[in-house]
């Protein structure tokens, strides 16, 4: 993963048609500038369990496991964090044979969005539940509608995306898919953040993380030819907008005496690997659960505010009756293999550490079992000195 200050965001630096975008991708910029990885950090920090905005939990559309959840991180904005699956729906041709020529949202001329031009996301189509309020997230209820700005992060990257399409509605019965799936997004949202996009074989299990902005004035407009451009001319505004909102829940300059907390469930998993929440006893909103298989591994990203040696503290459990030792790398690098010893149950957690050296920025620890069983359940990694 790119350090914060190297991460690409893909923004021109001007719209210069008839079609440009919101009053945001315009509007002077916020007086302090925000990288993605802070800003990403903050949304991590404000989704808790006092700001989830679900009664009920999403299914994650690429594992089907119900462990997604919707946060108000700021003032009229969500974020949530899922999978992503492949939407070729819309005005470009695809194979894909689930393909629908229409989006439910259209361009700025009325024209069915095309998921290889856009970068757009999809949404429940109406209340699952048909109640309200709803207990899963329900856009309308919300202040959002179609192109509904966002912004979407995956690995180190950020882009814009749009509000393009949505899931199947109560009424319809052609699909086993229901209105409370979220990580759904078009083919060139995944090219732009570095997915696989066949509408087949593409997507990815976990780890990516959307935000979305309500309100009419986060609304982008355009065509098919330009809405990309407009979309990725809003995201520093968006990143700096957000940022200064949520004041004081990004990383400080200096971590805390006691550590930085950085959840398991904010990184990606390996082919098979959940993020669950069946257990107690854990933080955040889940824990990773890799595959039980040699090699399967959970990727966490943390930050550190300047290189040097760290401690990294990594919060397991393992209620087999075997322990499961594990390789940690950071950035790619090798750092040793840890023991993760056998727990009282799965609800119970406990600790082992490893000391490596951190960049300044963004970094990557990834936790591979050497094993057939896998690596261990792990909840959180925290860095101190």
């Amino acid at each position: 993963m790119a350090a914060a200050s190297a991460l690409a965001l893909a923004i021109p630096l001007a719209v210069g048609n008839a079609d440009a975008a919101t009053t945001h991708a315009a509007a002077a910029p916020a007086s302090t500038t925000y990288t993605a990885a802070e800003v990403l950090a903050g949304v991590q920090q404000n989704s808790t369990d006092a700001t989830k905005v679900n009664a009920k939990p999403h299914i994650n559309t690429m594992t089907r496991a119900q462990n997604v959840n919707v946060y108000q991180v700021a003032s009229g904005v969500y974020a949530y964090t899922s999978g992503m699956a492949i939407d070729t729906d819309g005005s470009d041709p695809d194979p894909d044979p689930d393909h629908q020529g229409e989006t439910t949202w259209e361009d700025s001329n009325g024209n069915a969005l095309g998921a290889h031009h856009v970068p757009f996301y999809v949404l429940g189509d109406d209340c699952w539940d048909r109640k309200s309020p709803c207990p899963h997230f329900f856009y309308e209820e919300h202040g959002m509608s179609g192109r509904q700005f966002a912004l979407m992060f995956y690995n180190g990257k950020v882009i814009g995306s749009i509000f393009g399409d949505t899931q199947t509605a109560n009424d319809q019965t052609t699909s086993d898919n229901d209105s409370r799936e979220l990580g759904e997004a078009s083919v060139k949202a995944a090219q732009l953040l570095g997915i696989p996009s066949s509408g087949t074989t593409g997507g990815v299990d976990n780890g990516v993380t959307v935000v979305m902005f309500s309100g009419p004035s986060w609304v982008v407009n355009g065509s098919n030819s330009n809405l990309n451009n407009n979309a990725q001319a809003m995201v520093q505004n968006a990143l700096n907008t957000l940022g200064a909102s949520m004041e004081g829940t990004t990383p400080p300059t200096t971590p805390p005496a006691g550590g930085t907390l950085f959840e398991a469930e904010t990184g990606t998993l390996s082919s098979g690997g959940t993020f669950d929440s069946n257990h107690e006893g854990f933080t955040g909103s889940a824990f990773a659960n890799p595959a039980n298989t040699t090699g399967s591994y959970v990727d966490i990203p943390v930050t550190a505010s300047a290189a040097g040696t760290r401690t990294l503290t990594i919060r397991y459990s393992d209620g087999t009756d075997a322990a499961r030792p594990a390789t940690i790398s950071v950035n790619g690098t090798s750092r040793g293999t840890l023991n993760f010893p056998v727990t009282d149950d799965w609800d119970t957690w406990s600790d082992v550490s490893v000391s490596v050296p951190l960049k300044a920025g963004a970094n990557t620890v990834r936790i591979t079992g050497t094993t057939s069983n896998g690596p261990a359940n792990i909840d959180s990694v925290s860095v101190s000195q």
